[in-house]
């Protein structure tokens, strides 16, 4: 597409609908009164792809964009492959052709964003964090809990072919200092969609099931609340996620001896739960259901381990048919979720009807779709 002129008045949402339109687009923000600048704009044609130009000493707006973009640099420069954001110049490096050439270069083979460490690209299609959404997806049931569990295995194992993750607790609604004083820092891996822990409620000498625990971060924190009479039960069907919770739950104790050791975990899917009936007075999960081939059956199965009384506290992603999730959005797990089904409004309060559930609040959802 060459080289793209915008207007001064340019709008933020009309720049991220430029990146979404072509498969490699390099934006770079730059200032006639910077000296290195010109030479930077005179070759800028013999760059591949989509090039979109912000000049920001021309207007209040252009700056403001470059700004929100994270362009704060002149001259400065972010690739982005199939609308994600894929690399960016750091502060202080030489922006050239060449350098912004070799960026491009490396984001033919990777597609993971500078905040994501953990993320690696992948020789599988269906598993790398910018998968092409035209490869084929798994649609067994079988064929989707084995990639669930590959994926996460990945991840926690800092494989090729993990889950793109957020390493910022505060994204997902954790305190810092409550991660540090319950023992969970380690276990966060930044794999979830909130934090079900917020609005549980839970009260000391309570059982509370974790369905897709992972490394235990949910658990520990569940084990503060509950209390020494209390008991969290973690499950994940992926061995290696649940020998990292086991290890980070030897490691808490260790840091400190007056912490809960209330916490165990077990190997299993959330479709068949290793738990006994009328157990739970909580069932809490994050970010895991969406990712089942049979939602129904997951619902039921936390019916059964519920106590009478009992509640869930669910914190997920949740389909809503009037809205299309943009590209830069489609990662591994967002079609893998979409292979698997995933949550739809309408569909699961028929599901809480059927099984009896009572619905005393339904917290306000959290919109990440602008």
């Amino acid at each position: 597409m060459g080289i793209i002129e915008v207007d001064d008045d340019i709008t933020i949402e009309k720049i991220r609908s430029l990146i979404n339109k072509a498969s490699l687009t390099t934006v770079v923000a730059v200032a006639s009164f910077v000296p290195k600048c010109e030479q930077l704009m005179s070759d800028l044609g013999k760059l591949n792809g989509s090039i979109i130009v912000l000049k920001t000493d021309e207007s209040d707006e252009l700056e403001e964009v470059a700004i929100e973009l994270g362009l704060k640099n002149i001259p400065s420069y972010q690739i982005y492959t199939k609308g994600v954001l894929t690399t960016s110049s750091k502060e202080g490096s030489e922006v050239t052709v060449d350098s912004i050439q070799q960026s491009l270069e490396k984001a033919a083979t990777s597609c993971c964003p500078p905040s994501s460490s953990n993320c690696a690209p992948s020789n599988n299609s269906a598993v790398a964090c910018c998968p092409n959404p035209n490869a084929d997806q798994p649609s067994e049931a079988a064929d989707i809990l084995k990639l669930v569990s590959t994926s996460y295995a990945n991840t926690v194992n800092k494989n090729p072919g993990g889950c793109c993750v957020s390493e910022d607790p505060n994204l997902n609604a954790y305190d810092m200092e409550e991660l540090i004083k319950a023992g969970a820092k380690e276990a966060n891996l930044g794999l979830g969609c909130g934090n079900p822990l917020t609005f549980s409620k839970l009260q000391e000498g309570e059982t509370v099931v974790d369905l897709g625990s992972g490394a235990g971060i949910d658990c520990f924190l569940a084990s503060q609340k509950v209390g020494a009479s209390g008991k969290v039960i973690g499950i994940d069907m992926t061995p290696d996620m649940l020998s990292t919770a086991r290890a980070n739950a030897k490691k808490r104790l260790q840091g400190d001896p007056n912490r809960n050791d209330n916490v165990q975990f077990r190997l299993g899917e959330i479709e068949y739960l290793p738990v006994a009936d009328n157990v739970a007075d909580c069932v809490i999960s994050n970010c895991v259901i969406n990712l089942s081939p049979d939602k129904p059956q997951v619902f039921t199965e936390i019916f059964r381990i519920l106590k009478k009384g009992g509640r869930i506290a669910i914190s997920d992603v949740v389909n809503r048919p009037d809205v299309e999730i943009p590209i830069h959005l489609k990662t591994a797990e967002a079609l893998l979720a979409e292979s698997a089904g995933l949550l739809n409004w309408s569909p699961l309060m028929i599901i809480y009807e059927k099984l009896d559930f009572v619905i005393l609040k339904l917290n306000r959802r959290r919109k990440v779709v602008r």
